[in-house]
């Protein structure tokens, strides 16, 4: 039996049609789209109805025992049902598996072989795929990304027959496919490409023309960089070569690699290899139900990242679809929250991290759903317990884990535990020989083995002590091995090494006790700081130096192999890393050595050092949501290089601010959190500003600084409100405001009471009331930040009372009335009176305020600002007939808010989509759209959008009706 899901679903059995009812073929297609893997009843009912029956369940059961009837070998399984299908019998299978090969024959240097495949590939397609059925919403991600990798295919395929120089068969196809997708870049390069290569220049020119010509005119967007250089190559007619043939791409994140570096002379360890390769091969060949999972396990140092990094690489072309690659940090005092990890997983997959889930559940089901059905490769290094690891663990077959954790982990399902050992003599000695010099080891045998049995052979132990006599070529290896024997004095931790135990603070130790005065302060100062990364002026300030002076101490700490010089970071700056466990080493050394007023006074400089950058970085951005707590600097226009600089130093800022506020250093500690909480909140990292501003406040609250701790606590809330969570900080907002009338603190209660406001969704006079008084206050006390931030407030209530002109004499005021403020607030004022001006019925003045806080948003990377801007001026493009335009630009907003994870954003793109359907005549899709468009709505918290998608559908249903 044969089946087919690239356009019409099609069974077949020895070549006659199998007929199956409307439903049961619905079923089918939801397989098929999903070969070869378990699906759930839950998943199957949400696939095949967009609002299920509540016999939705009963009505399943009966289509699969229609599919059954049929003959279809739909299997059941635990937890589902499956069916199983390959290449012969299923062709989007088959188109797979083509375009795979054509790929890789046109890699080889054949293109003839290439093209006959890519077209025995894309004439699979035989219309959109499972066109003849209907399917829920919720399958449409699915079917795009479908025609995406036919997309890809066929620009594959273009390439190909360009190579070939089939440029007469070429220009009537591109010319065809041009027309039908104008915005396509690439489908424009080719057709130049091609034309021109035919020796028809001017037809090239031509076609840039009119490319230029619709991407201006629709989307008030240059062609890019690589159509203008092919332009002036025609231009000068110049030879053009054919694009690289590898250049095709798979949708967005396929291949993503984040796996360390391989260790190039990684000695030994050949037999462990071998088992941990033969380990993922039975689980694959097993042909499981569940992603392969293989844990290595041993002693901190033994060599578990190395060789689990080193096994990700010999393995990598089994996963194709991406290697993946975190620190859990077990090993320290703090491991990491798989919350944490989840965020990071899914910002590194294209996640805006403003659309990060809030829980952790949420965060895992994004997560699992993203890299459901493909082959990715997931390195989870340093594991606490199965606790940590569960929420990580792909949830579909083809996928494969390998975990390192200090102890075994008994209770992971279905893993293959592996326990790695030191390494034998002999492989001990290969290591110190390659990192040291295998002449220099073998000059002095008893010398080498010394070190050997100092190290406890612990991977580790031995690298750094290789290290340490590479950089000094004068040392006699005797040297080394009499002072790992000494250790720090006391003898007892190097005793310990010499016994055989693995305590890898003994070789830190023995390390440490070999640098010179200013680099073991240096070392001792960075444990000071948890960060994973830091640069020199953050050593600079902890010491109390410029940053030339620590410069010789960093490079000693580096060539000691205590720290790891890696590339310069976003704003340019090297930076310096360490391991987790040298760095908890360090912090030690820091409580210790550094205890007291000396500490104190290093991490007082180093705040204050960085609570100066932060707020110089961020004079781009708003100030916080708080009267400021110290003089600012004047707010600036965009500025890239600050933004950079935010972004690269953002750990090392947070990680300064909880480690003063731990310290009791409230004043450096709040100061910097002030500073650095709106680059946090604008670029979506809302979870770290909400956690670092709960520290600080924490920590001013202990200290009796009530002052301080209602303006972080003020900020923090304001957070919460930023990523639409109001109702949560209603009741702290109402606390905060009493708690500041009685102090007596007028500031601090007028953006108490703004917050107020913010939150009372269901009582909008109550809140316009609110807001206009403390807009009041803020311009009695000459605060202009407090002022803007009351407007804005004002003119979101105002348009949900439906007052635009109102709307839009709010924004007028205040655009007059923003000099020396940031630019962020004329993109959120211009959008705003876009809406007012597109709701009055001016929509060309609408479009124009649209088109400058979009380029506003754009120059201040304030994603969350342009895609609202993007949704709005696609609105009204659409009002004024621009159909085609406004979808073009609704589909790259669309993506904007998927990439987000913006279900809010999502629904108001399928309300705009609703409206041109209307405007066009087709009132049944305009239904689906304002349907699709209510499903994703909130209705506790999207109560004007809910209400009006509600009367869009009932006016299409009385039209259809």
């Amino acid at each position: 039996m044969d089946f087919a899901i690239l356009g019409p679903v099609q069974v077949t059995d020895a070549r006659r049609p199998v007929r199956l009812a409307a439903k049961a073929r619905a079923v089918l297609g939801v397989f098929l789209l999903h070969p070869n893997t378990v699906l759930t009843r839950d998943r199957l009912i949400t696939s095949v109805w967009d609002d299920p029956p509540r016999s939705a369940l009963p009505n399943l059961q009966t289509y699969l025992t229609a599919l059954r009837r049929a003959e279809i070998e739909v299997e059941t399984v635990p937890h589902g049902y499956r069916l199983c299908l390959g290449p012969d019998r299923l062709d989007v299978l088959a188109f797979e598996e083509a375009v795979r090969e054509a790929r890789l024959e046109a890699a080889r240097g054949e293109p003839a072989t290439a093209n006959r495949l890519f077209a025995r590939a894309l004439a699979l397609w035989r219309g959109r795929p499972a066109e003849d059925v209907t399917l829920a919403a919720t399958m449409q991600a699915r079917i795009a990304e479908l025609e995406e990798r036919r997309e890809s295919a066929r620009l594959g395929w273009i390439d190909v027959r360009l190579r070939l120089g089939l440029y007469d068969e070429l220009v009537g196809e591109l010319t065809a496919l041009v027309e039908a997708a104008p915005f396509n870049e690439r489908l424009w390069h080719r057709l130049m490409l091609t034309l021109h290569r035919a020796g028809r220049r001017a037809e090239a020119l031509e076609a840039y023309r009119r490319a230029r010509a619709v991407l201006v005119a629709e989307l008030a967007l240059e062609p890019g960089q690589e159509l203008r250089e092919l332009h002036a190559a025609v231009l000068d007619d110049a030879p053009v070569p054919a694009p690289e043939l590898e250049t095709v791409r798979e949708p967005a994140w396929t291949g993503i690699c984040l796996l360390p570096a391989d260790i190039a002379d990684l000695a030994g360890r050949e037999r462990e290899t071998r088992d941990l390769v033969a380990a993922l091969e039975v689980s694959d060949a097993a042909g499981g139900r569940a992603p392969a999972i293989v844990t290595v396990s041993g002693p901190p140092g033994v060599g578990k990242t190395t060789l689990a990094v080193h096994v990700a690489h010999l393995v990598r072309e089994r996963y194709p679809d991406g290697q993946l690659f975190v620190r859990l940090h077990g090993a320290s005092a703090s491991p990491r929250d798989p919350s944490d990890l989840l965020a990071e997983l899914l910002r590194a997959l294209g996640v805006d991290s403003a659309g990060v889930p809030a829980s952790t559940e949420e965060r895992a089901a994004t997560y699992r759903a993203m890299i459901a059905d493909r082959a990715v490769l997931v390195l989870l290094d340093d594991a606490a317990g199965e606790a940590q690891v569960q929420p990580l663990i792909p949830g579909t077959p083809g996928s494969a884990v390998i975990l390192t954790s200090r102890g075994p982990l008994p209770t992971l399902p279905g893993a293959v535990t592996y326990a790695l050992d030191v390494p034998t003599p002999a492989e001990a000695r290969a290591l110190l020989a390659g990192v040291a010099g295998a002449d220099r080891v073998a000059s002095d045998p008893a010398a080498a083995e010394a070190i050997l049995d100092a190290c406890g052979r612990l991977p580790l132990a031995l690298r750094i002590a290789g290290a340490r006599l590479a950089t000094r070529p004068a040392w006699p290896l005797a040297e080394l091995a009499r002072r790992l024997g000494q250790g720090s004095g006391q003898g007892s931790a190097l005793n310990e090494l010499r016994a055989g135990h693995l305590d890898v603070r003994a070789t830190f130790e023995a390390s440490y006790a070999t640098l010179s005065p200013p680099a073991r302060r240096a070392f001792r100062l960075l444990g000071s700081v948890p960060a994973d990364g830091v640069a020199a002026w953050t050593v600079a300030a902890l010491a109390g130096a410029s940053a030339y002076d620590v410069d010789g101490s960093l490079e000693e700490l580096a060539v000691a192999g205590l720290i790891t010089a890696g590339a310069a970071d976003a704003a340019a700056q090297p930076r310096y890393r360490m391991h987790d466990l040298l760095r908890g080493f360090a912090g030690e050394l820091f409580r210790d050595e550094e205890s007291g007023e000396r500490g104190t006074a290093a991490l007082r400089r180093v705040a204050a050092e960085a609570r100066a950058r932060a707020a110089g970085a961020a004079a781009e951005l708003p100030l916080a949501f708080a009267p400021p707590l110290m003089d600012m600097p004047p707010r600036t226009p965009p500025c890239p290089e600050g933004g950079a600089w935010l972004a690269a130093e953002r750990g090392v800022l947070v990680a300064v601010a909880e480690a003063a506020a731990h310290a009791g250093l409230v004043r450096e500690a709040a100061g910097l959190a002030y500073a650095l909480a709106p680059f946090l909140v604008v670029r979506g990292f809302h979870d770290e500003a909400v956690r670092v501003l709960g520290t600080v406040a924490g920590a001013a609250a202990t200290a009796g600084d009530t002052g301080t701790e209602t303006r972080l606590r003020l900020v923090s809330a304001d957070a919460e409100v930023d990523r639409r969570r109001a109702g949560t900080v209603a009741d702290e907002f109402r606390h905060l405001l009493g708690r500041c009338s009685r102090a007596g603190d007028r500031h601090a209660a007028a953006y108490a009471l703004l917050g107020v406001a913010a939150t009372l969704e269901h009582d909008l006079g109550s809140a316009l009331t609110a807001a206009t008084l403390a807009a009041e206050r803020f311009h009695a006390l000459g605060d202009g930040h407090g002022l803007l931030s009351a407007w804005t407030e004002i003119a979101g209530i105002q348009f949900y009372l439906g007052r635009h002109d109102a709307v839009g004499a709010t924004c007028r005021r205040a655009l007059a009335h923003l000099d020396g403020h940031s630019a962020l607030h004329r993109a959120r004022f211009l959008r705003a009176l876009g809406i007012a001006c597109y709701e009055t019925g001016r929509v060309e003045e609408a479009i124009g305020h649209y088109r400058t806080s979009l380029d506003l948003c754009r120059e201040l990377r304030w994603e969350t600002g342009e895609r609202l801007s993007l949704h709005r001026l696609a609105q009204a493009e659409a009002a004024l007939g621009r159909h085609d335009t406004a979808i073009g630009m609704l589909a790259r907003c669309a993506q904007l808010f998927v990439n987000a994870g913006d279900t809010r954003g999502q629904a108001l793109i399928s309300y705009t989509l609703g409206e041109i359907s209307r405007w066009r005549g087709d009132e049944r899709v305009a239904l689906a759209h304002f349907t699709a468009c209510l499903d994703r709505l909130d209705p506790l918290n999207e109560h004007l959008w809910s209400a009006r998608t509600r009367d869009q559908i009932a006016r299409s249903r009385a039209v259809l009706r």
